[in-house]
């Protein structure tokens, strides 16, 4: 083969390389961050806070369309046991959440055309529903999931799950909670080595905050994160200071 063809060859196969390395979907967009500090702590009955400068009607107008475009509640109940279903590849896929031993032993299944396919523990049963989510994006399956240990304070503990692969491990991860999508990409909350950011667009990026509520109930549950179709709204606090914090893809 003389030195022509051997360039010639070689740059066939680095056009094929590239073209296999390039992404299959377009990448996510930024997300853009709009906080606004708190003269205190939020209130939960009714909801309410009260900023440092304007007023919480006017905050809450400036994406009250983004805001009210709410992601449907996906838990449903499927004999008896609180359950998600969802599709993959043309397969019904579902998680179900069950308990042993008078509710002591909690955990979650996973079924794919009625197969088992995932199981993760999630302690004993309490006012905090422990099967949090299942999403389907892109051929892969996302579950969040509550570890519960009624000794510890906080009791709850947010686990996600991808594709059976336990992030809170392979990510080092503290917790993970607040899983959602946000303009059709996965997007969830995370703590580690104590600091929160959020994971998007296959990127982590680091918020500063020291606490984000999540997972409360009762009436305390409207100070929970509130996702969105195009964004996830939230409270959170840094030291002393409290804020009031949407998140998004906004259009404005």
């Amino acid at each position: 083969m003389n030195k022509k063809l051997v360039y010639i060859f070689i740059s066939v196969i680095i056009m094929v390389s590239l073209a296999s390395c390039s992404p299959t979907t377009p990448e996510a967009p930024d997300l853009v961050l709009e906080q606004h500090l708190l003269t205190g702590s939020p209130q939960s009955e009714p909801m309410q806070f009260t900023p440092m400068e304007g007023s919480m009607e006017d905050i809450l107008q400036t994406h009250a369309g983004e805001r009210d475009n709410y992601l449907i509640d996906q838990i449903s109940f499927v004999e008896g046991k609180i359950a998600i279903a969802g599709t993959l590849d043309g397969k019904p896929l579902m998680a179900e959440q069950f308990y042993e031993n008078s509710g002591k032993d909690g955990f979650v299944t996973v079924t794919l055309d009625g197969n088992e396919i995932y199981r993760i523990d999630t302690g004993p049963g309490s006012p905090v529903n422990s099967l949090a989510g299942l999403w389907v994006v892109d051929g892969s399956w996302w579950l969040e999931t509550v570890l519960v240990n009624l000794e510890s304070e906080p009791f709850t503990t947010g686990q996600i799950s991808r594709d059976g692969a336990f992030l809170n491990t392979s990510m080092n991860y503290q917790e993970a909670f607040g899983l959602q999508t946000i303009g059709g990409n996965p997007f969830h909350f995370f703590v580690r080595d104590s600091k929160i950011g959020y994971w998007y667009g296959d990127k982590e990026t680091m918020l500063g905050y020291d606490e984000i509520p999540h997972y409360l109930c009762c009436s305390d549950s409207v100070l929970n994160p509130r996702a969105s179709e195009n964004m996830v709204s939230f409270f959170a606090r840094t030291g002393d200071d409290w804020y009031y914090v949407e998140l998004g893809l906004f259009s404005q």
